[in-house]
């Protein structure tokens, strides 16, 4: 397995810390040596020095979204996931509560960091000494790296993490175990990865976005725009919140429920649709789904009403242990 570790240049121009620092949290060999018995297995790395030969088909784009790969169906929305007015209100309701519960704190992965727009949150709201951006999609990554946010940007499996033990005081994941399909090595290896007394940070579950849309459009235009909608090819059921709350306690973490609520408007909701799921459908789907949105901006734009994003704080609650 290889691993990529992109170290982007921070805002002055000057790479942050040193490679003995980052090898103090990454469980990889700089030079191929093996790493501890900590990481379960050998795990290796090198540097990503911005090519792009990584795990996307580089013919992923002439491909239809629905026989894609997780990483190559993600890559497509490298450029524009998480803009627009839905996903930075939701994003600053999640990082409030966040911050309120962690205040400062040393360091802090994103697992499955996307294109970086909760890393940038992250640097502003906690400013951790350390803060990490791990995803599976190169191209995701890539994008993150320009951010310029981070210690270091890390492609990688959720199910496989290149850290040593308990490297973490927080990790977070924002709507990224729905596509894991074995849950609970990830939450495992998670746990694994956590500092005593860190905290693993769900966001995401079963908060609503397509229930809201059906209810404003109506079960023949919800029908037609679902209908639309590619998932990537072997897409895992849905996992719900218990099944989060079940393996994250089955890992040895407590597990503490948390809704936040943020206000959005039907233009907000139709913009979400449009960032998040026109750049994977065909031409034709394309201007069914712009269609339909259409014609909710236009009937009902200017509606406002609230949302909910579920989160889980899931605290280590016993001592994890480490090799020597």
């Amino acid at each position: 397995m290889k691993l990529k570790i992109c170290w982007p240049e921070s805002r002055d121009g000057t790479c942050p810390g040193a490679i003995a620092t980052l090898s103090t949290h990454l469980g990889v060999g700089w030079n191929k040596r093996k790493a501890g018995a900590d990481c379960g297995q050998p795990r290796f790395a090198r540097f990503w020095a911005g090519s792009n030969n990584g795990n996307a088909n580089p013919d992923c784009l002439m491909t239809t979204a629905s026989e894609l790969s997780v990483a190559e169906y993600f890559a497509r929305l490298a450029s524009s996931y998480g803009a627009g007015e839905y996903y930075r209100k939701r994003r600053a309701a999640a990082l409030t509560e966040i911050e309120r519960r962690l205040g400062k704190i040393e360091s802090l992965l994103d697992l499955g960091c996307g294109n970086g727009t909760y890393l940038s949150g992250f640097r502003e709201a906690i400013d951790p000494k350390f803060l990490v951006g791990a995803d599976l999609s190169f191209r995701m990554a890539q994008e993150a790296s320009r951010r310029r946010v981070t210690s270091a940007i890390v492609v990688a499996d959720a199910t496989l993490l290149p850290f040593r033990s308990t490297s973490f005081r927080a990790i977070f994941c924002s709507h990224v175990l729905q596509f894991v399909a074995d849950l609970a090595r990830c939450v495992a290896e998670i746990s694994r990865c956590l500092a005593p007394a860190g905290t693993f940070i769900i966001a995401g579950g079963e908060f609503g976005v397509g229930e809201r849309l059906k209810t404003l459009l109506g079960e023949v235009r919800w029908g037609a725009l679902r209908a639309e909608l590619p998932r990537p090819r072997n897409a895992r059921t849905r996992h719900s919140l218990g099944d989060y709350q079940n393996a994250a306690q089955r890992a040895g973490l407590s597990v503490e429920p948390q809704g936040v609520d943020f206000t959005v408007s039907c233009a907000d909701l139709a913009e979400f649709y449009r960032v998040r799921w026109l750049p994977l459908c065909e031409s034709s789907a394309q201007v069914t789904l712009g269609g339909v949105l259409d014609e909710l901006v236009s009937e009902r734009g200017s509606e406002s009403f609230q949302m909910n994003e579920s989160l889980l704080f899931c605290q280590q609650s016993r001592p994890t242990v480490t090799s020597s």
